[in-house]
């Protein structure tokens, strides 16, 4: 069964950006605006001219840089 992720901005027409990981479907994220948070634990941040950078955050800390994060090396 497909992931349905409900949204305040569903509905809006415009371009898609698909999820690599886990093809949830969210409208495209804006040159150097506020990134993208998949459920699936990846944010998208558009950085310009639809360059697309990924970044790992779990849930618990992911949004303190700060904190501990999944994959850090000792």
């Amino acid at each position: 069964m497909a992931a349905i992720t409900y949204t305040p901005q569903q509905g809006k027409s415009g371009p898609k950006f698909t999820c690599p990981r886990c093809q949830r479907v969210y409208p495209y994220p804006v040159d150097y605006d506020r990134p993208i948070r998949c459920e699936c634990g990846w944010w998208y941040t558009n950085v310009g001219h639809g360059a697309i950078v990924e970044e790992f955050r779990p849930r618990i800390g992911g949004s303190d840089p700060d904190a501990p994060q999944y994959g850090e090396g000792t």
